[in-house]
């Protein structure tokens, strides 16, 4: 599908959502229903591509489930995954039977749909009436027709999971407000942090608004002694659901691992300017593609309109924090924003509700016409649809380079493992669908399943996120069979100058492996031909010839 017919696809089914919502007022139903509908138009051109870093957490999964353990490699035990709760629902299914990849793909799609429904509720919740169902729908259909959430609701990684669970929380800490005594929201916070660590942060800002909440009731009371005790036993509730799942985890972790962190914190996050740089100019390309500064709509809402003000305001401090986090470690190396794509729903959530306020603000409902706010409204929506459709477009091509990239190394790493002994171990830049495939003994050169590498000390933030560390004389050390510096496949065998141009991809281990005299030393170019004019590149270890047979020795 292209662009045209993509714009035309889905500014048609939120026509047609729209006017099924006015006749039947089944709000919830048709918000639900658009978003599966557009998210299946959106994706045809990213429902086929799963990230390469998908496959790290599939290698995990799988290493679980075959009772290997929660292990890049048996017996390392290094926690090169950030997304526990994701891996261990992955490693369930495929105990059941499931295929992980098939599983990783469908199972996003769905959590996303339903974080669809869960936008629309959010929306709803934060303005009375029927306007509330008008905006959870637009909210909902916009959700759907974003690029990044469209993307990663299919690549195989932790994005819909967390939004879900997320909105599960924040809907629950909204209703806490009325109804002291049911903390459950501490419990669903726990489980947004066990899918990734970062949701620690959404955790800290709601208690500070609770504790915030808990204080203003005690002095709407005058200071009395039970509505204080009533507020503390309440506090104490939350943080108490909370603890009782995330403490055990992370005393399991933290044994099992050794580390405060996971291990692509380390790999990839510093304290340099450098880094900070990167990740205000990660904010500001988000802010530019997909129109976040409507996000400064919603102080402008409650300092104007009588909204549900603390709502909205603890719902934008999440999203604030958010943003402050991701910028400080320097943002993301993938496609379309992935460290936002979580929190999309709130952003889109705040933005129709600080609208839909600022529109009855002025008292658009006198003009002239009756219908003419309904258009208004129509119009605006088509063109955030529009807007937000856009970079679909001018990423199509990207998709499909990464597409195609990640399936030669998948034929990669099954080729490996066909021809390879059980024994052999392979370094590699990247290793997610080669490890994935070929189940050998990787060595992750990038540091992100490697303790070593991570834990080094390097200025980060020259380079793409997730791709600064190395260490080759280490590398070189544990004297892998294999070494793979180009991660596809070529028409021929590459010579000594097609290496060369390797020096040009600004991944440091790269650059640094083909400058040690070691590697020339005691390693030999050799080349596949594992299908019909596809051909494999590789360093092989001088004097294990014989776990690579099948392949010649390279051209000079």
């Amino acid at each position: 599908m292209n662009y045209p017919w993509l714009v035309l696809g889905v500014l048609g089914t939120a026509a047609l959502t729209g006017g099924a919502a006015r006749v039947t007022r089944q709000y919830a139903i048709c918000a639900i229903t658009g978003s599966a509908v557009i998210l299946l138009l959106h994706s045809i051109f990213y429902f086929h591509y799963t990230s390469d870093d998908a496959y790290i957490s599939y290698r995990y999964a799988r290493n679980l489930s075959d009772g290997v353990g929660l292990v890049w490699n048996p017996g390392e035990h290094v926690e090169g995954y950030s997304n526990f709760l994701w891996v261990v629902l992955l490693a369930l299914l495929h105990l059941a039977g499931d295929d992980i990849v098939l599983t990783g793909r469908w199972l996003g799609f769905t959590l996303a749909v339903v974080a669809g429904g869960a936008t629309y509720l959010l929306t709803k919740r934060l303005v009375e009436g029927e306007a509330g169902e008008v905006a959870g729908l637009v909210a909902t259909l916009l959700l759907a027709a974003s690029g990044a959430w469209a993307l990663w609701a299919s690549a195989g990684l932790e994005t819909s999971l967390f939004a879900t669970l997320m909105l599960a929380a924040v809907l629950l800490h909204l209703r806490e407000r009325m109804h002291v005594f049911q903390p459950a929201s501490g419990v669903v916070w726990a489980f947004v942090a066990m899918t990734r660590p970062d949701g620690l942060l959404l955790f800290a800002v709601s208690g500070v608004f609770k504790l915030g909440e808990g204080v203003l009731r005690v002095r709407a009371s005058n200071g009395r002694l039970l509505p204080l005790l009533r507020e503390f036993a309440s506090l104490l509730l939350w943080a108490g659901g909370f603890a009782a799942f995330f403490v055990p985890y992370f005393v399991w972790r933290y044994q099992e691992y050794g580390w405060l962190f996971p291990n692509t914190y380390y790999a990839k996050v510093g304290a340099s300017v450098d880094q900070w740089d990167r990740g205000v100019r990660y904010l500001a390309a988000f802010v530019q593609e997909s129109g976040g500064w409507l996000l400064l709509l919603a102080p402008l809402a409650v300092a104007m309109t009588a909204i549900r003000r603390a709502a909205l305001l603890y719902i934008f401090a999440l999203l604030v924090a958010w943003a402050a986090y991701v910028t400080y470690i320097g943002g993301d190396s993938l496609l379309r924003f992935r460290f936002f794509a979580p929190v999309m729903p709130l952003f889109y959530a705040v933005t129709v509700v600080s609208i839909t306020a600022l529109v009855d603000a002025v008292h658009i409902d006198r003009a002239p016409r009756p219908w003419a706010p309904r258009a208004a409204i129509a119009f605006a929506c088509a063109g955030a649809i529009l807007f937000t459709l856009h970079p679909s477009s001018t990423d199509s091509s990207r998709i499909s380079g990464e597409r195609t990239a990640v399936r030669q190394r998948e034929e990669i790493g099954r080729w490996l493992r066909a021809n390879l002994p059980e024994t052999a171990s392979v370094a590699a830049v990247p290793v997610g669908a080669i490890a994935y495939e070929s189940n050998l003994a990787i060595i992750d050169m990038l540091g992100i399943n490697d303790e070593h590498i991570a834990h080094r000390d390097v200025d980060l933030g020259e380079f793409p996120a997730g791709h600064e560390k190395y260490d080759s004389e280490y590398v070189l050390d544990r004297q892998p069979d294999i070494i793979i510096l180009f991660d596809g496949l070529s028409a021929s065998p590459w010579t000594s100058a097609d290496y060369a141009t390797l020096n040009n991809v600004f991944i440091p281990a790269v650059i640094d492996m083909l400058g040690s005299e070691r590697l020339a030393r005691e390693y030999e170019r050799r080349a596949v031909e594992i299908q019909e004019g596809q051909w494999l590149n590789v360093y092989v270890r001088r004097g294990e010839a014989q776990a690579m047979e099948k392949t010649q020795p390279a051209p000079p």
